[in-house]
């Protein structure tokens, strides 16, 4: 198994996070094409981060945007965030009848949404035009009893976010060094 040294090839990284559910019938070596073809360079299996950006790879298991997203409350952008969220959960976060609330252009920020049959509520904090993906602890939450959490890895102007069980998350931790935030 996998684990973060310089025997481990890039082929075996992307069979490593296959077994956990990740890139699901693809071809380890098309994706470091892709990777290598998109930075110029193969995945190096000492950079964590290089692990942060082959799950970018993978299709409908990850979000990755930048978390810089225009955020104010012309834009709503937390309506649209959390259905792109709910997507990659796959069933543990499924909101419905998304509302966002700004009392002014600097906050407080509500959404409120049904999950199940709650009635519930998160809170962003206003980070400028900035997603606060803290706002993932409090949805963390209302989901705990799914088994599966949401995480992400940032770094600027670069976000991931997945959902995972906290055995994938122990996994990736320990096996790859992943850089989780929290």
């Amino acid at each position: 198994m996998a684990g973060n040294n310089t025997q481990d090839s890039p082929e075996e990284i992307i069979r490593f996070y296959q077994q956990l559910g990740f890139f699901v019938g693809a071809n380890p070596t098309t994706i470091v094409e892709w990777f290598t073809d998109d930075h110029y360079e193969s995945p190096d299996p000492d950079n964590p981060w290089h692990d942060v950006f082959l799950l970018t790879y993978t299709e409908n298991e990850v979000w990755t945007e930048d978390p810089e997203a225009d955020v104010c409350a012309q834009n709503k952008v937390y309506s649209k965030v959390l259905p792109e969220w709910a997507l990659i959960s796959h069933g543990a976060f499924a909101p419905g009848n998304i509302q966002e609330h700004w009392e002014s252009d600097a906050g407080p920020i509500a959404v409120s949404f049904e999950l199940g049959s709650r009635q519930v509520s998160i809170r962003p904090a206003y980070q400028d035009d900035w997603i606060d993906l803290g706002v993932l602890l409090q949805i963390n939450q209302l989901i705990a009893g799914s088994g599966k959490q949401f995480e992400c890895a940032f770094d600027g102007n670069s976000a991931l976010v997945l959902c995972v069980t906290p055995q994938i998350k122990e996994s990736m931790r320990a096996q790859r060094k992943f850089p989780f935030a929290w």
